[in-house]
């Protein structure tokens, strides 16, 4: 139960970015994407719950233990300050969960903050997901980790290009 919350999470992760490259209505894009991201975020937010409840007992010292190991398994670094990158990337996904609640008519007044704001979002926790699905995971969730890293990015190359030629044309 513990692992198939946190894939349910990238699922839902990953079809909002892919919603967001390819539904073109404005509305329906933010309104999807919404509702994907925040889920996202709530089986994130569950995987952490269930992993101290059912894993670590809610002793924070073996989860660090934990992650401690099997950074040092797979890099050969003893770091054992690697959990609270995990930390951090369940707070930005829910502080932007938050801030996307907000009057749309005051996120357009500060468009250049939200601009930022999101490339910080999204490359952290791309990083912290290429991290955790590709240098951390073996067989399987591996492959279909870069199958889906090769398809969004194919989407979003694609989405690019026709927004670039819709502008030009109109």
């Amino acid at each position: 139960m513990v692992n198939l919350t946190i894939w349910i999470s990238l699922v839902f992760y990953a079809s909002a970015v892919a919603v967001s490259f390819l539904v073109l209505d404005d509305r329906k894009r933010q309104k999807t994407y919404r509702i994907l991201w925040r889920l996202g975020c709530i089986f994130a937010l569950s995987h952490v719950l269930f992993a101290f409840h059912f894993v670590h007992h809610w002793d924070h010292q073996a989860a660090v233990k934990h992650t401690l190991i099997e950074t040092e398994r797979v890099t050969g670094i003893r770091f054992e300050y690697g959990i609270y990158f995990n930390y951090l990337f369940l707070l930005v996904w829910t502080m932007d969960c938050l801030h996307s609640h907000h009057d749309r008519l005051e996120l357009a007044r500060q468009k250049s903050l939200r601009c930022i704001w999101g490339w910080f979002v999204h490359l952290y926790m791309l990083l912290i997901i290429l991290s955790a699905t590709i240098v951390f995971e073996e067989g399987l969730i591996r492959y279909i980790s870069l199958v889906v890293l090769s398809l969004l990015t194919l989407i979003y190359f694609r989405s690019r290009s026709i927004k670039v030629h819709a502008f030009r044309k109109g």
